[in-house]
């Protein structure tokens, strides 16, 4: 009811067109995905689709703020409606366009597996991965301890799916998610930032600093629904994410080590920025805070000021941060840290990269060790691949990658 509501609010907010969309080759799936494609689809025969609520009234470079009404289109409705209007409308739409291929870069997205369950026959659809994709795992541990009376991993079907790496194959299969095809194919975010910097002519040859931290903000995105004081849940969730940064900031203060911390928000003094940071505040003691507001990396700096950050550190660090598996991938160290007592933050390669629920004293001395040690030295101690998370190829860009399999699936 609340979604038919907020549908019917649109109709007072965006203009309606009486006609249909001419025929596209490619749709891009969510407005979002646009700015990560820039480098894989240089044609500009596509159209793009908005599934989020919010984001219609919102005009992108190709996207719209319009909604089509047509007697061939109120058909396909009928036909497609099965309880959800959104998924309606845009298979009735899809339909209409008549598209060689759907992609995405929101692999988890439900809508997009919604419209694959209904139009994989006639059109192919493709999602791209992102992140690490921790909320199908927290889907599957709530489930398996009972927190959760469904799985909402049963709902997911991705009929083409281009992954980060060898992991991500063996989970996907582990847990069941419905795929028809699933390759391996690389980080297009980390291949975007290396474009970017191989075009700037920026190179990394120097390190700026000895500890770069992550910030890690999982518990604002998942386990919401468990209470803090829940014994083997999110007891210990906010404290070991914390932790994890009040840990580098000690160790930092004690050796007279260069700390830098990333932010997760880009707009610096925004309100989720702010909150970002007053959720360490709780934590740390006042000099501690002091240190790492002093050594806050500025959000306005560059749309890859992440990788810049990273790319210039000895040591990275943070809880489950795709960014770990990205830098390992390249031959940069790392040290994952889970001191939250959950183990589906645990990180998937053992050894010297990683450390869970440890007091400060072991973590000082790995991390002591990690910046002792050569790089050579430090990736026979793996216990995997460095590229078993993230796939990387120095002499093929994952860009050409996803470019190959793109032109492969819509031809």
């Amino acid at each position: 009811m609340k979604q038919f509501f907020s549908i019917v609010k649109l109709f007072f907010k965006i203009k309606l067109i009486f006609k249909e969309p001419k025929n596209y080759k490619l749709i891009i799936f969510d407005e979002e995905s646009i700015i990560d494609f820039k480098n894989v689809i240089k044609s500009k025969d596509y159209f793009v689709v908005k599934d989020r609520i919010a984001g219609i009234n919102a005009m992108t470079s190709k996207g719209f703020n319009e909604l089509y009404i047509s007697l061939r289109l109120i058909k396909f409705f009928i036909k497609n409606y099965r309880g959800n209007l959104m998924t309606a409308y845009l298979a009735s739409l899809l339909e209409i366009i008549k598209p060689r291929a759907v992609v995405t870069f929101i692999d988890n997205s439900e809508k997009f597996s919604d419209l694959a369950k209904v139009l994989n026959k006639k059109m192919q659809f493709i999602a791209i991965q992102n992140a690490y994709r921790l909320d199908i795992l927290e889907n599957h541990y709530l489930f398996k301890k009972k927190l959760k009376k469904t799985n909402p991993n049963k709902y997911l079907f991705i009929p083409n799916l281009l992954c980060l790496g060898q992991h991500n194959v063996e989970f996907y299969k582990k847990l069941k998610i419905k795929t028809k095809n699933i390759k391996k194919v690389g980080s297009l975010r980390l291949a975007n930032a290396l474009e970017y910097f191989k075009k700037k002519k920026i190179t990394f040859k120097n390190y700026k600093y000895d500890i770069c931290v992550i910030s890690d903000t999982t518990q604002q995105a998942h386990f919401k629904g468990l209470k803090r004081d829940e014994a083997k849940t999110a007891k210990y969730l906010d404290y070991g994410i914390a932790n994890t940064v009040k840990y580098a900031i000690k160790f930092c203060i004690k050796y007279n080590k260069k700390f830098i911390f990333v932010s997760k928000n880009k707009k610096k003094n925004n309100i989720n920025h702010k909150n970002e940071l007053n959720f360490y505040k709780k934590y740390l003691t006042k000099k501690e805070f002091s240190f790492l507001i002093s050594n806050t990396t500025n959000p306005k700096a560059s749309f890859f000021n992440s990788y810049f950050t990273m790319f210039q550190s000895k040591v990275t660090t943070s809880t489950i941060s795709t960014m770990l598996g990205e830098n390992l991938a390249l031959g940069n160290k790392i040290l994952a840290c889970n001191l939250t007592k959950i183990s589906i933050l645990d990180f998937p390669i053992k050894g010297i990269c990683s450390v869970k629920n440890c007091h400060y004293n072991e973590y000082e001395k790995k991390l002591l060790n990690i910046l002792s040690i050569t790089n050579k030295k430090y990736f026979s101690k793996l216990t995997r691949k460095k590229d078993y998370l993230i796939s990387y190829d120095k002499k093929k860009s994952t860009i050409e990658i996803i470019k190959k399999n793109l032109e492969e699936l819509i031809r």
